[in-house]
């Protein structure tokens, strides 16, 4: 795969900044968040995969929203029959919290996130797509298992950094003001594969349902999210090792998404 002109490519049919980083398959070791209702977590082995190197903006998500077969396509809500009946019953997007175009699209329903990655998967055109057929896409939101892979890979850290927690390396705990920032904005919290401000900014919606490991899209079951948000302050919730999840009808302020692609036979 060639991954710099699938990012440009694809900052094409969206907007700058956009960037895939490539992400080696590997170990990611997941805590046991049984007492939650999550799964008891343990040992996986994670396939390569890109991902996306920020959080996607409101300039992108607008993209979709104006798109001639963008938002007014129903069928892009079609890989599950809650998701159509939500789309059904929500004719208009909802705005973003935050006006400005380099921040992070907030309000995103999961549903919705889902709905912006079909259409992304279509409009890159790279194989064969069916929207019921999750393994057809191209373009998905990431398991929880391959988020944590793209935030701390080999190293077992708590944080993209290291395991101990930094002030200045992420916008957590109010400290920009009561509102995300602008995407890439703390380059130190990189993680080892690049990726930007995985911890804090916004909470990011995954794929996987809470207490499954099964990629199913069915059903109003709640969803992992991870990462923290701006204004999360608790090191522990901010940790890119912390299991969480919300239902998948939340449109909220402090949640966005951000993108993953499926490589092809590791390349």
């Amino acid at each position: 795969m060639d991954i710099s002109a699938l990012s440009q490519t694809t900052q094409v049919i969206l907007c700058p900044p956009f960037e895939w980083c490539y992400v080696s398959g590997g170990k990611v070791i997941l805590q046991d968040a049984s007492a939650d209702g999550g799964t008891n977590g343990g040992e996986y082995q994670v396939p390569a995969f890109g991902m996306g190197r920020y959080q996607i903006t409101n300039a992108q998500y607008q993209k979709f929203l104006h798109a001639q077969n963008g938002f007014t396509n129903v069928e892009w809500w079609a890989f599950s029959p809650e998701a159509g009946q939500w789309r059904k019953d929500r004719k208009s997007p909802m705005p973003t919290a935050f006006i400005g175009d380099d921040l992070p699209m907030t309000r995103v329903s999961w549903f919705d996130g889902m709905a912006f990655c079909a259409w992304l998967s279509v409009q890159l055109d790279i194989r064969s797509f069916d929207i019921r057929n999750i393994a057809s896409w191209s373009v998905r939101l990431p398991t929880e298992q391959e988020w944590q892979r793209a935030a701390t890979g080999d190293t077992d850290w708590k944080y993209p950094w290291g395991n101990e927690f930094k002030d200045g390396y992420g916008n957590y705990a109010n400290q920009v003001g009561l509102q995300p920032s602008k995407v890439g904005s703390y380059p130190e919290g990189a993680s080892p594969f690049g990726v930007m401000d995985m911890i804090g900014n916004l909470w990011e919606w995954c794929i996987t349902p809470w207490g499954s490991d099964e990629m199913n899209v069915s059903g109003y079951t709640y969803r992992v999210f991870k990462g923290g948000a701006w204004n999360v302050s608790n090191p522990e919730y901010l940790s890119a090792t912390d299991r969480w999840s919300h239902p998948p009808r939340g449109r909220l302020n402090d949640c966005g998404i951000r993108v993953m692609f499926v490589v092809q036979n590791g390349q």
